[in-house]
């Protein structure tokens, strides 16, 4: 692959073992449960996959991007649900906190959030969704030395677990033309602050996804994470690393589909001969299936390389949610359809990536409003 060099290829084999050895003998069973894999991400942190992308200085490897797609890639083949708690964790609340944070709080909370000592939530979701970020009524007040926080945010992931929320509120008084809006680290044994019970969602199951409550919870000036009422475009470039991890996520549980499904194809035996050979659209099926994963490497491997080149990836990276999203979930239906009845068995393994595949399309980000958001970046784009 034009994108492996030596160092990358070491991590990767590290994960690779990391996913065979301690994540693949209990995925299937944590799935099940629907528990969060505590463990499995504190030993991620210990093998350094929490900090890739973070500086040396603050816990992290100093590594690029493409480094992390090829970890998040290998354990997205067998836990996707790990793979979104560790994003949620050190590339949704992670990353802002690395873009945004003083030296101080960095060596607070990203640091120890880099080795999987301490976990991070982003806390943005609201009932007026995800994107309607002028319609959220969390508001902010400063009272001396403190700011005093009151609403309430949903499908929040990693609840119960973090340590750290990071709130965003208004900050902006109510009759302002338009509202401001800043972030906050909230410790999770702040009074006031109330955890609702965990979603039962139809996958990512074990991520943890539930509602926060901020009933005048207080936190010291000092936890305001960024400038004041100017964080919202931080954030937005912030949030495409989210999109974009998205991308070799996708990657990874299309090729743990494809890979069952070719398996399975040349194991079955019907009138002597494998469903491969004995039936043309099993074959079909198989080579569509295999362009289409080979399109979305292409797609985000190229994409990522430009990140760490430093380019900005606004619409890129938004498509790789919405590109790898549409793979996922056809791979993963063709492979439940290749498998037959034995496809819908729990245990055989392949139904859970499709109902990964299909959460995806929502979670972190609608790909309709992803969508919209690369149609005005397009345009933007065009006037140049």
């Amino acid at each position: 692959m034009w994108y492996l060099t030596e160092e990358r290829e070491l991590m990767r084999n590290v994960a690779r073992e990391f996913v065979e050895q301690e994540v693949k003998p209990v995925a299937l069973e944590l799935d099940k449960k629907d528990e969060f894999p505590l463990r499995l991400l504190k030993r991620a942190g210990e093998l350094g996959f929490l900090g890739i992308t973070f500086p040396e200085e603050y816990g992290g490897l100093g590594g690029d991007w493409t480094t992390l797609a090829l970890v998040t890639e290998e354990i997205s083949k067998v836990s996707p649900t790990l793979a979104v708690v560790m994003g949620a964790h050190s590339v949704l609340a992670g990353g802002i906190l690395n873009v945004l944070g003083s030296h101080e709080q960095k060596l607070k909370y990203l640091a120890p959030a880099a080795k999987g000592e301490i976990i991070l939530a982003m806390a943005g979701t609201e009932a007026a969704g995800g994107a309607n970020y002028g319609e959220f009524t969390t508001r902010a007040v400063l009272d001396g030395d403190e700011w005093v926080i009151n609403g309430t945010k949903l499908f929040i992931t990693n609840i119960h677990y973090a340590d750290i929320y990071i709130v965003v509120a208004v900050t902006s008084p109510p009759d302002a033309p338009k509202a401001a809006h800043s972030l906050f680290l909230v410790p999770k044994d702040a009074p006031g602050l109330e955890l609702g019970k965990p979603e039962n969602k139809l996958g990512w199951n074990g991520s943890s996804t539930g509602t926060v409550y901020l009933r005048n919870v207080r936190v010291p000036k000092e936890n305001m994470l960024g400038p004041e009422g100017k964080t919202m475009l931080p954030f937005y470039f912030s949030a495409t690393d989210e999109f974009m991890i998205c991308g070799p996520m996708a990657l990874g549980m299309a090729e743990a589909c494809y890979e069952k499904a070719f398996q399975y194809a040349h194991e079955r035996m019907q009138g002597g001969k494998s469903m491969y050979d004995k039936y043309e659209v099993v074959r079909h099926k198989l080579v569509n299936m295999w362009i289409e994963i080979e399109a979305l490497r292409g797609m985000v491997y190229t994409a990522i390389a430009k990140r760490d080149s430093g380019q900005m990836i606004l619409g890129e990276g938004r498509a790789l949610k919405i590109k790898g999203y549409r793979v996922a979930e056809y791979v993963a239906n063709e492979a439940i359809q290749i498998h037959g009845g034995l496809g819908t068995i729990v245990d055989t393994g392949l139904e859970r990536f499709w109902r990964d595949a299909k959460v995806l399309a929502i979670g972190g980000g609608s790909i309709e409003a992803l969508t919209e958001d690369i149609a005005n970046i397009l345009k933007r784009e065009a006037r140049k």
